[in-house]
């Protein structure tokens, strides 16, 4: 692509008064096999950072760029700033075996001051966040875990304070900024494919990213850039609550008014009923489950109770029939039982009494009870033994009460049968009634079955009648909240667009800047803009005819601005997260071969818009960026696959 053909826009800083540089930036990224060795030591910049793995025509040793550590470098720099793992669940395993007491290390610069993060490889070490100025001065408290352990709650305190408990969902506000980081350290894997797409599932990154909805992300993203309000979120849950509830009584309604227009007219000509009349009234609806009952008792050949199912009556006289009978069933039973248990009852007294009478009779033979003297001589003398003495008028008096207990006893075995005899003769008419009862209802149903056609469909039409009267009861009500749901529907979108319209200034910010890079890297004739809708952002670039790019380049330069307009636009203090961005080899993501050159010139130039630069970019590449020579100090590691040594980790797996 020939230089002439671009039409650099003018990008000009507007950096807050006081700010010396980046608010974030990673000064340092060394590792270490433990803390006597270390493999690799790569010192970092403000403004670009390039890491460098040249390909098969630059490398002159025939070694593949691929696999000599710049997606991992990548993944461990988001890794100090909070990520959960630093790579995939299959090379990890194989890295902790190899350095069980590895680690890496990162010198981070947060609103000008050092933090040093160690984070283990292996599984010997603890997370590690403290303020030091070298990550060798906190070497004797590798050991010591610290709390919290990462960086991340105190990036988020700085950065995502103001709308981190804003963010609705599954999202919990501690997280804001792991999802913040992965759209600003995108995966590779997930190839530039798509605005809001940042965390592949490959990656094993376990970042809360890969588990959000489009709608959360978009959420996320608008409040950093400041165009979001609390009004529009509120109004957007409410939207979403309220569109819920429309939704289910349009179904509701929509369910009643077919069976209201379906049924009401064939209920109508099955029970002669006049059509014209509307069955939305109550009293109309009374009359029609009324008619339904009378065309059922004519069907049963019995006589209908106005406003009441036939055989109401009947049934409830059977179960009164059956009631008495089941009482007087029991006391039968129970007077059975006691005429069975009276004989033995009097041969038991009758024994008693007889033990007593030849006590009285023989006293001269008989002792006493108590103490076993003959009765004659304890009158005579005395017991010598027992206190108490015998009493003969007692045993008198116990004979006496047991005939006249023996003699009531068999006036009531004497009267007991009759009073059976009586129950059974109850129970034998209480039967005969219930038999009738039963007769009748069978004949009801030999009835039935006569003229079942017309009894089934006089049925069916009391159903019918009944359910068309419980479907319609509450459609008023139904229709009056959905009217009240869609009045609040509609004002809550209003609201809603409205602030939408108010973000419309932020969101000026950055279309602003996203066509300032189309037109300063993209060939004459493209334009860019944004727009934003209930649904998501749309970053968009228009060809003129006759401009040549095919889809894909311009879809993945499409990301690539858009992030980088998001990072100017922190950088003039016009939203709120890190001027920090991290693109892992985008020309691998079919990027143009002269944008992606022309992507260093640009990013270069933005360094020399303010001393210190005000934004730290770091970018992998394979390709060897045209005008960044090896001494040139946005060069900072250069990789390759083979030998081993010339790895990240100066080593095999």
């Amino acid at each position: 692509m020939q230089p002439e053909l671009f039409q650099p826009a003018e990008i000009k800083f507007t950096l807050p008064e006081g700010l010396p540089g980046p608010r974030l930036w990673i000064r340092r990224l060394a590792l270490w096999q433990n803390p006597e060795n270390l493999l690799r030591d790569i010192q970092l910049r403000r403004g670009v950072n390039v890491i460098w793995s040249p390909d098969l025509s630059a490398n002159g040793a025939g070694a593949t760029p691929h696999g000599s550590g710049k997606t991992t470098f990548c993944r461990l720099i988001r890794y100090c700033l909070g990520e959960r793992q630093f790579s995939s669940e299959e090379q990890r395993p194989l890295m902790q075996h190899k350095l069980p007491n590895g680690f890496v290390g990162a010198e981070v610069i947060l609103d000008g001051e050092c933090w040093v993060i160690t984070r283990p490889i292996g599984m010997n070490l603890p997370s590690r966040a403290s303020r030091a100025e070298r990550i060798e001065e906190t070497f004797d408290q590798l050991l010591v875990a610290t709390e919290p352990s990462t960086i991340a709650p105190m990036i988020s305190d700085r950065f995502c304070a103001r709308y981190r408990d804003q963010v609705h969902g599954n999202l919990k506000p501690d997280q804001v900024w792991e999802v913040l980081l992965a759209w600003l350290t995108r995966d590779q894997e997930c190839r530039l494919d798509d605005v809001f797409d940042w965390r592949s599932k490959r990656s094993g990154s376990g970042s809360p990213a890969q588990e959000l909805s489009l709608e959360t992300k978009l959420t996320v993203v608008r409040l950093a850039l400041r165009a979001l309000s609390v009004e529009e979120i509120g109004a957007t849950v409410q939207s979403r609550t309220l569109v819920r509830q429309r939704d289910d009584l349009r179904e509701k309604l929509g369910h009643l008014d077919w069976f209201q227009s379906q049924r009401f007219s064939e209920l109508c000509e099955g029970l002669s009923f006049p059509k014209d009349r509307d069955p939305a009234e109550q009293i109309v609806r009374k009359e029609l489950i009324d008619k339904a009952n009378e065309k059922l008792a004519k069907a049963l050949g019995a006589e209908h109770t106005k406003g009441q199912s036939p055989n109401v009556g009947l049934r409830g006289r059977r179960q009164i029939l059956q009631e008495e009978r089941n009482k007087s069933s029991d006391d039968r039973a129970e007077k059975k039982a006691i005429l069975q248990s009276l004989p033995g009852q009097i041969a038991a007294i009758r024994a008693e009494q007889g033990t007593e009478q030849a006590r009285l009779e023989t006293g001269v033979i008989v002792r006493c009870t108590i103490c076993r003297v003959s009765i004659d001589e304890v009158t005579a003398k005395g017991c010598g033994v027992s206190l108490e003495r015998c009493n003969l008028d007692e045993v008198k008096s116990r004979i006496d009460g047991a005939k006249q207990l023996v003699d009531g006893l068999q006036r009531q075995q004497r009267a007991l049968p009759g009073e059976i005899g009586d129950l059974d003769h109850k129970i034998t008419n209480l039967d005969a009634e219930i038999a009738r009862i039963d007769d009748l209802f069978s004949e009801l149903d030999d009835q039935d079955s006569a003229r079942n056609a017309t009894v089934t469909l006089a049925r069916e039409l009391v159903r019918e009648a009944t359910w068309f009267d419980r479907q319609l009861e509450g459609r008023a009500a139904i229709a009056e909240r959905l009217n009240v749901i869609d009045n609040k529907l509609e004002g809550v979108r209003q609201t809603a667009g409205l602030e939408r319209d108010r973000a419309a200034s932020a969101i000026g910010d950055l279309e602003t800047l996203f066509g300032q890079l189309v037109a300063a890297l993209m060939p004459k004739g493209c334009f860019g803009k944004i727009k934003l809708d209930g649904h998501r952002l749309h970053p968009e670039i228009s060809l003129e005819r006759g401009v040549g790019l095919s889809t894909a380049a311009v879809e993945s330069f499409k990301i690539v601005a858009f992030d980088l307009a998001a990072m100017i636009l922190a950088v003039n203090g016009k939203a709120d997260m890190p001027s920090l961005l991290i693109h892992d080899s985008p020309r691998e993501a079919d990027l143009d071969a002269g944008i992606y050159s022309n992507l260093f010139d640009v990013v270069l130039g933005l360094e020399k818009l303010a001393d210190p630069p005000p934004f730290q970019y770091i970018v992998t590449t394979t390709t060897a960026p045209s005008d960044i020579s090896a001494d040139h100090p946005a060069l900072r590691q250069q990789l390759s696959s083979t030998p081993p040594q010339a790895r990240l980790f100066a080593m095999d797996f």
